[in-house]
């Protein structure tokens, strides 16, 4: 049976991409924090690595006796999340430890998770430690997949909160177009690129949506009593140079959210769900469980 080792497994895309790949009969084992965390997938596989992605050592020799790579590996672009780790620190230094043991270990296949048109937005941190880690991964000489979602669902889920309380606003007019994909989706794609050979596949979602139209579907369907507000772009330009000498990773994350809200970002319309399907979905889900 061909192992493969999976990076990132504890996040909503890592989760599905261990689904599929158990499905798919690959004999699985996925990289952890710690304990607590390989409990969240116990349902998926009992096999799993303790590892501490952010220290180089931890990641000695973890490749070893495995066939195939797969990394989801990412620092989140949620604001709330406050880990000190920066995009740099995890998108591009841990991948490329990873990358090291994996060539090392003679791993036969990589698949990473990268940003769509990552090569065209290289002042911003985001995109330029997503193409840096493509470009080594491409001249490491080991058979490579590289998939580029220009955004994931399940990105969108902290604005249900927001919606709840009235506070879902929309950054400038809101009229540029994106389709972000379905995380089961692209698990999909992922796995199956093990295949291929030596490839960079660009994958959105079933459904172009503008800004705007994201955003009041997850408040018409959480909240339709309440709308979205309108905050202008110069706002956040206003506020970005402070943010990037108290706060640098909060000033990455929001100089790319400002940079994707100011142009279309559209990639092939490679999924099968839409947007308020899954919003929807996610919101019924939620109430079960609350009851």
């Amino acid at each position: 049976m061909t192992k493969l080792l999976l990076f990132g497994a504890t996040g909503k895309l890592g989760k599905e991409i261990a689904k599929v790949a158990k499905q798919q009969g690959y004999d699985l084992t996925v990289v952890v924090r710690n304990k607590d965390k390989a409990q969240q997938l116990t349902s998926i596989t009992n096999n799993y690595i303790v590892a501490d992605i952010t220290h180089p050592q931890a990641l000695t020799d973890i490749c070893n006796g495995f066939d195939i790579i797969i990394s989801a590996l990412g620092k989140s672009i949620s604001p709330n999340d406050h880990s000190k780790p920066s995009f740099n620190d995890i998108d591009l230094v841990a991948n490329s430890n990873i990358l090291y043991g994996a060539k090392k270990s003679g791993v036969k296949k990589f698949v990473y998770v990268s940003a769509f048109h990552s090569e065209k937005y290289l002042h911003l941190e985001y995109f330029r430690v997503h193409h840096e880690f493509e470009e080594r991964l491409k001249a490491s000489g080991i058979n490579y997949s590289i998939i580029k979602p220009p955004a994931i669902f399940s990105g969108f889920l902290d604005m249900i909160d927001l919606a709840k309380k009235g506070q879902l606003f929309n950054i400038g007019k809101g009229d540029k177009r994106t389709n972000p994909v379905y995380e089961v989706d692209l698990a999909n794609e992922c796995v199956n690129s093990i295949k291929d050979e030596n490839m960079v596949k660009e994958i959105g979602g079933k459904t172009v949506y503008t800004r705007r139209e994201l955003n009041e579907i997850i408040q018409k369907a959480v909240c339709p009593a309440k709308s979205t507000k309108n905050i202008p772009l110069w706002a956040f330009n206003f506020s970005l140079p402070v943010l990037k000498v108290l706060k640098r990773n909060m000033y990455d994350k929001f100089a790319f959210f400002i940079a994707v809200m100011q142009e279309d970002i559209i990639a092939p319309q490679v999924g099968q769900i839409k947007f308020e399907d899954y919003i929807k979905m996610k919101i019924k889900n939620n109430s079960a469980k609350a009851n």
